[in-house]
C-alpha cells in the first residue's frame, strides 16, 4: 500500500478535515438528542474554541446542527442520528472549503491574464470529472450512518445469538476518534 492509499481521494488535508468533522459530529451523536455546549465540546475533543466555533457554524449552515434557542453556544443535531451519514460530514467539509475559497476570491488580486480557449476547456473537463467523482464519493459515504458511533461509544454492541441457540455477546468495543 502506498502513501496515497491512506487518504480519501489521495488528499491528506481533506482526509484530516473529514476526520475532524466526523469527530465533532460523533460527539453530538453520542449525546443525542441532548445538546452540547461549547465548553463540553472543547473538553471532549480538546480542540481550540475558535476552531469549534467555525465547525459548528458550518454544521449549522449545512443544517446538520441547530442552535439552542436560549443558549448561544449550545447546539444539538438537527436530525435523527440514523439519518446522519459520512456524506453529511463530507458535504460540510466541502462547504467549508468553498467558503474559504469564496473569501479568498473577495480579496483583491493582481491583474490576471484572461484565460485562453484551451485553459477554459481544461477547466471544463476537470470540473466534469470532479463532479462525477464527487457524486460517486457521496453515494459511497451515504452508506455509512453515524448512528453507528452512538452504539460503539456506549462500549458494547447488542448481543446476538450463536447459530446453535446459545446466547453469546460480541466483544465490547470502544470507539477511538484518534
Amino acid at each position: 500500500m502506498n502513501a496515497i492509499d491512506d487518504f480519501l481521494l489521495g488528499d491528506s488535508a481533506l482526509h484530516a478535515r473529514l476526520c475532524v468533522m466526523t469527530e465533532v459530529l460523533g460527539q453530538f451523536v453520542s449525546c443525542a438528542p441532548r445538546s452540547l455546549t461549547l465548553d463540553q465540546l472543547k473538553r471532549q475533543t480538546r480542540m481550540p474554541i475558535r476552531d469549534l466555533l467555525k465547525l459548528c457554524a458550518t454544521l449549522c449552515r449545512e443544517q446538520v446542527l441547530r442552535r439552542h434557542p436560549e443558549q448561544p453556544q449550545c447546539w444539538a443535531l438537527a436530525c435523527e442520528t440514523s439519518k446522519l451519514t459520512l456524506e453529511d460530514a463530507f458535504r460540510c467539509v466541502v462547504s467549508e472549503q468553498l467558503e474559504c475559497a469564496r473569501a479568498a476570491k473577495r480579496r483583491p488580486l493582481a491583474a490576471q491574464p484572461l484565460a485562453d480557449t484551451v485553459h477554459r476547456e481544461v477547466d471544463m473537463l476537470v470540473m466534469q470529472a470532479t463532479m462525477g467523482i464527487n457524486q460517486s464519493v457521496f453515494q459511497h459515504l451515504r452508506q455509512f450512518s453515524l448512528d453507528r458511533l452512538k452504539v460503539t461509544t456506549a462500549g458494547t454492541f447488542p448481543s446476538r445469538s450463536a447459530s446453535y441457540g446459545a446466547p453469546r455477546g460480541w466483544p465490547p468495543t470502544r470507539l477511538s476518534f484518534s
